[in-house]
């Protein structure tokens, strides 16, 4: 059983700023739920083969699911000039499976901020082997336009800055934990699925969500330089793998579609007086 702390009385120092005496108590309660968590962890330890069966049965019940779960970034080119892509499972697939990693817990939170940056740490603790991951990363304040001018990135703007590199680093922490073999047939299972439904209907729903996410089936078009009704499957399940790593924050819609929306044809331009 875990030992609770002895009562420290306040030094002068924290009587006079209690935010400090704050921290102090949170970091002896974070201790004590630890030690509280490693103890049930060595009682009760986790069954991967349960785990496995759980979130494959997952995707049976939530067949939708698979649709969310696949990822593809694009990672540049290779020397033929063919776009390479850096394939796996999206976050919500990631959390869907941790959430499932008994004796676990992840997260990420601010961890300081000052005028020019904040800085933000993915954590992912495994109490039955006692071992932890952590991703912490700095967020500037500021980007570039395509003048080259540094500008600040409005209050407002920076949260959802903040909220896409969240979500991108907890991603990578909780992948980076969890075993190969369960994420390659979480994936396995999710890329089957998706490759038995019909085409036609894949292709519509492909064009809803990509069409939610504001690309046009004219950019799509432009991007693959051909009709959308022609599409083969993999371009399909490249499209929604693509949408997952903008949605997750690894890539932008303006990085995915390059120049496409300057020759998009469906866009009205203004004639001359």
């Amino acid at each position: 059983m875990a030992r609770l702390a002895a009562k420290v009385t306040p030094t002068e120092t924290e009587r006079e700023n209690p935010q400090l005496e704050i921290v102090k108590s949170g970091g002896t309660l974070v201790k004590l739920e630890n030690n509280i968590q490693m103890a049930v962890a060595v009682q009760k330890p986790r069954d991967e083969s349960i785990i496995l069966r759980d979130a494959l049965h997952e995707l049976d019940l939530y067949p939708s699911m698979a649709k969310e779960a696949i990822y593809n970034k694009p990672v540049g080119k290779d020397d033929s000039g063919q776009q390479k892509y850096a394939e796996g499972l999206s976050i919500r697939a990631a959390e869907s499976i941790a959430n499932r990693w008994n004796n676990s817990s992840y997260g990420v939170e601010i961890v300081g901020e000052d005028e020019d940056f904040a800085t933000i740490a993915a954590i992912f603790l495994d109490y039955e082997k006692n071992t932890r991951h952590v991703a912490m990363q700095r967020v500037s304040k500021f980007y570039k336009t395509r003048q080259g001018q540094v500008q600040r990135i409005a209050p407002d703007r920076f949260d959802l800055v903040l909220k896409a590199n969240s979500s991108k680093n907890l991603r990578e922490i909780i992948l980076r934990s969890l075993p190969a073999g369960l994420k390659k047939e979480y994936e396995t299972k999710a890329r089957g699925i998706l490759k038995k439904e019909p085409i036609a209907a894949q292709r519509t729903a492909m064009l809803e969500r990509l069409g939610d996410a504001g690309i046009s089936e004219a950019e799509l078009e432009a991007w693959k330089k051909k009709p959308v009704k022609d599409w083969r499957r993999e371009e399909i399940l490249e499209a929604l793998g693509i949408l997952n790593a903008i949605r997750d924050g690894e890539i932008t819609s303006k990085r995915f579609l390059g120049t496409t929306r300057n020759r998009n044809p469906r866009r009205k331009r203004k004639l001359p007086a």
